[in-house]
């Protein structure tokens, strides 16, 4: 399992672009849930199809964020221990 996981921080510490990529996505996908749930609160009218498209963005957004974070650490603190750990 710890050689998995080291194995798996290595290959993610290696490649920053996809790591940017990740960010990026989480931004956009983070920015849909909101623009939803500003939908959901200004256009339609107070329903349970209301609530149900609110919540819907809330998670659209949680997941953005998500994303965005992944996509951080693996620029940040996997690039750092991919430097620390590299063997050349």
């Amino acid at each position: 399992m710890r050689h998995a996981i080291h194995k798996f921080a290595m290959k993610q510490g290696n490649n920053p672009r996809a790591a940017l990529v990740k960010m990026i996505q989480g931004g956009i996908v983070f920015v849909f849930g909101v623009l939803i749930l500003m939908v959901a609160d200004r256009v339609v009218i107070a329903s349970l199809e209301q609530e149900i498209m609110a919540l819907f963005g809330i998670i659209l957004a949680g997941a953005g964020v998500i994303w965005t974070f992944v996509g951080y650490f693996s620029m940040s603190i996997l690039r750092i221990y991919h430097m620390i750990n590299k063997k050349d």
